[in-house]
Formats: structure tokens, sequence, C-alpha cells
């Protein structure tokens, strides 16, 4: 009997589909039901998609908290409805007359912590309905501002009309509002005519896996070359080694004091609590108020295998 199929995937998305697509290719392939992402990446864009298998999937919503970084070619001189290529153009203008130093001081604004409308074709629900499914029936409606972070923008390119963006932001950045806003401060309009996730915390595009890649070596039985192990997939964050009792103890949502070598890790919020076979037991929340590590997630299944 197999064992069964836990991890983490760095997947390079391929332009031209819809991350579901990914996920259904790789259900298919895997036999699984339990797959999903740590964040959409829409149809035109490409790059890194961390996609999570079995139980991994517990383990999605902290790495969807996770910074990420993209290559964006923005073309100046139009702006479309959809702040994309996908849509249709709203504007245009016959002549762009944009320096390096006018981009440079426009993306200086952006910097930092700013409300960010996002664009109505996006995936968002709102009372139950995602908004592009309102957006292709014309319907537009007010959207809540969303708090995110832009860290850094820097021209890697520059031939007009077309500029190129490396960005570092937080999660819940829409670079293609960001493109649209871009052009709206430089006075010509803008669109993102291309984007590519370069990362999603430590899982880079250069240590990723095409489509093709994955779905050829999971039908080899040879998914262990690219599936990470639950146990790496939060580094760099601290890690409990816990002793048998501990483990016992942690397994039943008990709280285990931060003390002896457990409060040497007290430099995360988090941490994940690893058996003395290190096989993960659980995410753990520091509370600083009794001084203990709390399990916020046990990971039963694991241990079952190790019991």
């Amino acid at each position: 009997m197999s064992l069964p199929i836990n991890g983490i995937i760095n997947v390079n998305k391929p332009p031209g589909i819809t991350s579901m697509d990914v996920i259904r290719r790789i259900r298919r392939v895997s036999g699984l039901r339990r797959v999903g992402h740590s964040g959409t990446l829409d149809p035109l864009a490409s790059g890194v998609m961390v996609v999570a298998l079995g139980v991994a999937a517990r383990l999605l919503e902290y790495i969807t908290e996770l910074d990420k970084s993209y290559a964006a070619i923005i073309e100046l001189g139009k702006s479309t409805d959809t702040y994309d290529g996908e849509g249709e153009i709203v504007n245009s203008e016959s002549a762009v007359i944009v320096s390096d130093s006018d981009v440079r001081s426009a993306i200086q604004t952006f910097k930092g912590t700013q409300s960010q409308i996002p664009p109505m074709h996006s995936a968002i629900k709102v009372n139950g309905v995602k908004l592009y499914n309102l957006a292709r029936k014309g319907i537009t409606i007010d959207r809540a501002p969303r708090q995110v972070n832009l860290y850094d923008a820097y021209i890697s390119d520059f031939k007009s009309p077309e500029l190129e963006l490396q960005i570092t932001c937080s999660k819940g950045f829409y670079v293609r509002t960001f493109a649209n806003d871009l052009g709206i401060r430089l006075g010509c309009g803008a669109y993102l005519k291309e984007l590519v996730r370069t990362s999603v915390g430590k899982f880079s595009i250069e240590d990723s896996f095409n489509l093709d890649f994955i779905e050829t070596n999971f039908q080899k039985n040879n998914s262990r070359i690219f599936l990470h192990k639950l146990e790496t997939v939060l580094d760099p964050i601290p890690k409990l080694q816990l002793n048998f009792d501990e483990t016992q103890k942690v397994q039943n949502g008990i709280s285990i004091p931060a003390e002896g070598n457990h409060k040497l890790e007290i430099n995360s919020p988090i941490s994940m609590a690893l058996t003395e076979e290190e096989k993960l037991v659980a995410v753990m929340r520091f509370n600083e108020e009794e001084l203990i590590w709390k399990p916020e997630k046990v990971f039963r299944d694991q241990m079952q295998k190790i019991n």
C-alpha cells in the first residue's frame, strides 16, 4: 500500500490558463482531490504558484501571508477596463512623453502602506459572487479598499511606451491596479501587459517546475523530486524539537512551556513542532502572556504513521 502524498509543489504556471486549470491537472495526475493553492494568478500571468497536496493544504494560510515578487511589463499611453491586456481599451494617448525620472518619482508615491481598491475583474467575492462575474455583465459595484504594502519597485528596462518593473509587495497587492494607478499618476494612462510572479516567500521561479514535468514524473511515481516536505515548507520559521512526552501533549492539543530549548525559539509568533524523528506534529503559536507554545494546527495524519 502506497503512502499518502502530502507536500508542496512550486509550480511554474504558464500563461493562458487559469489557476484552477493548474489545480485540475494536478488533481487528475496525482489522483488526489485535496489540492489547493496559495494565491490566484490571472490567466495572462505566469510564474510561481504554490500548490499544496493532501494535509499540506492546511499550511496554505501561512504561505498566503508571505511577500511576493513580480516582473511586470506595463504599457504606457493606454488604459483598459480590466487594467490588463485582456480588457477593452478605454483611453489612448497619441504620444507618451515620460522620462525615467518621472517614473521613479511616481513609483515613490506608492511605496509603503497604501489603500488599494481591487479591480472589478478579479476573483474576490462580494456577497458570494465573484467580482469578475459581475464585471462580465457590465455591473460595477463599490469595492472596499485593502491595506497593502509596496516594498519596492524599480525599473529594469524602459523603452517607451513599454516599462519593465521588478516589484516586491505584500499579499493582496494587485499589480494590475498598480499599473492603472501609475498611469493615472503619470498622466498618460497605463495597463499591465505581461506579469511573471518570480517568488512567494522562499519559493522562487528558479526552483519551480513546469506542469508537463510534474505530470510526467507523477506518472512515473517520482513525485519526490519536486515535492517539498511539510517540515520544510514554512522555513525559515523556528522549529521546536519535542521529546516523546511533549509530542503526546501537543498531539492532544496541550500547550507546552516556552522554556529551556523552546525559549530560544521565541523570535517568531509561530513555530513548527517536530518529533524526535523530525516529523511534523503541529504548527504552534506563542502566547506572550502565558509564555507557552499553543498548538494551532495539529497534524494527526502525519502522527498516525509514526505512532
